[in-house]
């Protein structure tokens, strides 16, 4: 097993309990039916949207992308992020032989279960770092501060 992938795949299951995509947050038009018009302020400033329905973080977000490509790759990517589902998705998980046997595989070894979960954290890293190579090609600096593809070639065509 690889450490820090099993702490990237436990906090990935843990936004995805209990921060989902569908956010609940709500609409401005809803805010002035519910009060029968704008609704109280509290104190000035801004705020960070925690635990209110804003979705998993960057961080979770990154690595279910990328368990999504690996699953897409053949399919023992697909049984890979079905144990990575089962395995961090869950509170309490399922146990290693559950996991085993929703997967399909017959073998009773504890030592298989780990093999996969070992092949499932290479395989992330892998995409991560492919993932992490692929945006440094999107952003080139110029002098201390990066400056997107997209827009060092706009300006280049107004140039030209």
């Amino acid at each position: 097993m690889i450490e820090a992938m099993e702490l990237l795949l436990k906090h990935w299951g843990e936004q995805c309990r209990h921060g989902d995509e569908a956010g609940g947050l709500g609409s401005p038009m809803a805010t002035i039916m519910e009060w029968g018009g704008c609704a109280p302020r509290g104190t000035p400033g801004s705020r960070i949207l925690l635990g209110g329905g804003a979705g998993p973080d960057a961080i979770a977000q990154e690595v279910g992308a990328a368990l999504s490509e690996i699953a897409r790759q053949d399919g023992r990517g697909e049984r890979l992020q079905l144990l990575a589902v089962m395995r961090y998705g869950f509170d309490p998980a399922p146990t290693w032989a559950a996991q085993m046997h929703e997967l399909g595989y017959v073998s009773k070894a504890k030592q298989t279960y780990y093999d996969l979960v070992h092949r499932l954290h290479v395989r992330l890293f892998e995409v991560l770092a492919e993932r992490k190579d692929a945006r440094k090609w999107l952003t080139v600096g110029r002098g201390a501060l990066p400056q997107s593809l997209l827009k060092v070639a706009s300006k280049l065509r107004q140039v030209g």
